[in-house]
């Protein structure tokens, strides 16, 4: 009997309890959010204030507006970033991370915990000159370790979840944190339990236990008693597995607040007398015990484990008819916890077997191969030997006795036959699952080689681009810029030696002016199309003397002016100079915001305007918009769009080096 079915629908809880990711964001769950944006609105405070604001305003749309919520966390960033508040970065970082986690994007909210480690890392070598502690920053540490390893665990990725809840481990063990250890060595131990590995899920369980006594947290000591009843039951050791199960069942009962627990405990204690002791009237008085208990409370499955366990006694004791009609019960409870939906299929093709019933007990066995197929690959090979020694050597016995002694040898090699077709038929399947996989790989592959031959062609469009901007701007200065100048010369020398009346001196005063004013014009269409200081200064003095020149637009820039590829300073500046065009001429914006932000990991660059906006879904019909969406995806960066009509718009992009 796997007795593990007991503890399916309570141990599921344990392993899904999340830690309180970064918990200092739910005190601030009930600030009322449109009066913290009327501050914003009228009369925005000083950096230090505005960044709680921003906190409080993430915080308060969390369960509220998820874009916002995003919006203002990264507006959190963007101060930090300017102000050098590196513990606000580590927040905002994870608090974007955990709406990822709660959008169920499991792989944003990974790229953002691993923002916040590396934020972490860096406040750490500043902690001498803005005063953090240790214990701070070991916090922050262990909060997003332990949330990453919520993170793998709820994927089903054991191994990597084991790997960040030790990691936490370790600094709730240095800094002597209690309760955090207790829940890291419960998500342990039933991640390990899960894997079957019993040896480490006893160890980790054990710690959890001398931590229970060490706070005196009953009901910690009383969740180890009941697992590790569960463990020693399955590796049949059901003398301890009896000792703990007896703890947890005099917690539970002197304890009626916790009410929940006992029907579970009354089925292990059932289990265990049944299994291992071979007592069946022990293992019924529990199971009576615990269906009364049941009725009083909403959880179906546990009803039908007990009913599981109740045929399982009446099989025992052979009573067919009883242990067939219990299971069916059982069945019409509950027949959603897959562990359990077997044992009762066991049973039932158990039961129709001694009944003579060779069509039912055939059909539930086929039932139970099929739910252990699906169920888990795993447990599928063990599942099927199982299955072959136990139900068809049932079958075969029964066969036996009713058949005459000419046909036994029949018998024998239908029996044989049937085994041979069901590792053929697990054969087939795992082929099947060979070849849909190398498929699915070959596509994966071609779709990459698709994609970087989409990027080589446009980084060969970028390149042609900027060499013939180059050509022309050189051939404009060179070229044409010295014939206007000789140009001029001559009309200089002709008005020298030449005796011009007062209506000639004016004619000549207007052809040299146009001659200056065509140079003029001439110098700023070479420098357009390839600005002298990007190639000279860099990119921040490029871009303030082309917003300098505007006046509605504002621009900012944050960070080291270390100097990038020419080629991605060229683009920027290009996306720049077309957003910004764009904004003036399309949308009629009265105020722009341009910012470049540089970190250690890239650049950032903000395009902000209060202009019309527009529709996100109509974006796709600007060629604009997709020429600059083209090249940044070219660079391997992310752009993102937020407007609205009548709302402005605002279009942040990221390089990351």
């Amino acid at each position: 009997m796997n007795t593990r079915k007991i503890f399916g629908a309570v141990v599921i809880v344990v392993l899904l309890l999340p830690y309180v990711s970064f918990a200092q964001y739910t005190d601030h769950r009930n600030h009322k959010v449109d009066s913290l944006e009327q501050v914003l609105a009228t009369n925005p405070p000083a950096s230090e204030e505005l960044s709680q604001i921003y906190y409080r305003l993430a915080v308060g749309y969390t369960e509220i507006d998820n874009r916002k919520s995003m919006y203002y966390a990264r507006k959190r960033i963007e101060l930090a970033n300017k102000e050098k508040y590196y513990n606000a970065l580590v927040h905002s970082y994870g608090h974007i991370a955990v709406l990822y986690y709660n959008a169920i994007q499991y792989d944003s909210a990974h790229f953002y915990y691993e923002k916040a480690l590396e934020a972490t890392a860096y406040m750490k070598t500043k902690k001498d000159a803005k005063g953090y502690t240790e214990k701070t920053i070991d916090n922050a540490y262990s909060q997003i370790y332990a949330n990453m390893g919520n993170l793998y665990n709820i994927q089903g990725k054991y191994h990597a979840a084991i790997e960040y809840y030790t990691k936490a481990l370790k600094i709730f063990e240095k800094h002597g944190w209690k309760e955090s250890q207790a829940i890291a060595y419960m998500n342990i131990g039933e991640m390990y339990l899960s894997m079957d590995n019993y040896e480490q899920a006893e160890i980790n369980f054990t710690k959890l236990h001398a931590i229970g006594q060490e706070i005196n947290d009953s009901l910690i000591i009383m969740y180890v008693d009941r697992e590790l009843s569960a463990l020693y039951l399955e590796q049949k050791n059901y003398d301890k597995a009896l000792e703990h199960a007896e703890a947890a069942r005099r917690y539970i009962f002197s304890h009626p607040e916790e009410g929940k627990y006992k029907v579970s405990i009354l089925n292990v204690l059932a289990g265990i007398y049944l299994d291992g002791y071979d007592d069946g009237r022990q293992a019924e008085s529990y199971i009576r015990q615990a269906l009364e208990t049941v009725d009083t409370l909403d959880v179906p499955t546990e009803k039908s484990n007990s009913l599981a366990l109740l045929s399982s006694i009446y099989l025992q004791r052979s009573e067919w008819r009883k242990a067939e009609q219990t299971a069916l019960e059982a069945l019409s409870i509950d027949s959603t916890e897959p562990s359990n939906t077997m044992a009762l299929y066991k049973n039932l093709a158990k039961a129709y077997t001694h009944l003579g019933n060779a069509a039912k007990a055939d059909e539930y066995i086929d039932k139970l191969q099929e739910l252990q197929a699906s169920w888990s690959n795993k447990h599928y090979q063990s599942a099927i030997r199982e299955m072959e020694v136990k139900y068809e050597t049932e079958k075969k016995e029964t066969k036996i006795v009713a058949l005459e002694d000419e046909k036994q040898l029949m018998v024998w090699l239908g029996i044989a036959g049937g085994a041979v077709l069901l590792l053929a038929l697990a054969a087939f399947f795992f082929l099947w699952r060979w070849t849909v996989q190398k498929k699915r790989l070959a596509e994966s592959q071609i779709k990459q080689l698709e994609q970087e031959k989409q990027l080589i062609a446009t980084q060969a469009v970028l390149d042609g681009e900027i060499q013939e901007r180059t050509r022309l701007a050189r051939d404009l200065h060179d070229s044409l810029g010295s014939i206007l100048a000789a140009a001029k010369y001559n009309l200089v020398d002709i008005k020298q030696i030449s005796m011009l009346g007062e209506k000639d001196v004016e004619h000549y005063n207007k052809a040299v002016c146009l001659l200056d004013d065509s140079m003029d014009e001439m110098r700023r269409v070479a420098h357009h199309l390839m600005p002298e200081p990007l190639s000279r200064t860099g990119l921040k003095q490029s871009v303030a003397d082309f917003c300098n020149a505007i006046p509605v637009v504002k621009f900012s820039y944050y960070g080291d002016e270390t100097r990038f590829d020419p080629k991605l300073e060229v683009m920027i500046y290009r996306i720049l100079h077309e957003l910004v065009t764009n904004a003036l001429k399309h949308a009629g914006a009265k105020h722009i915001l341009v910012q470049l932000v540089r970190d250690e990991d890239g650049i950032a660059l903000t395009v902000q305007d209060d202009g019309c906006g527009f529709d996100l879904s109509a974006e796709s019909k600007g060629m604009g918009l997709r020429n600059i969406r083209s090249r940044v995806e070219s660079f391997n960066g992310n752009l993102d769009i937020d407007s609205q009509p009548g709302k402005g718009t605002e279009i942040h992009i990221e390089f990351k080096l």
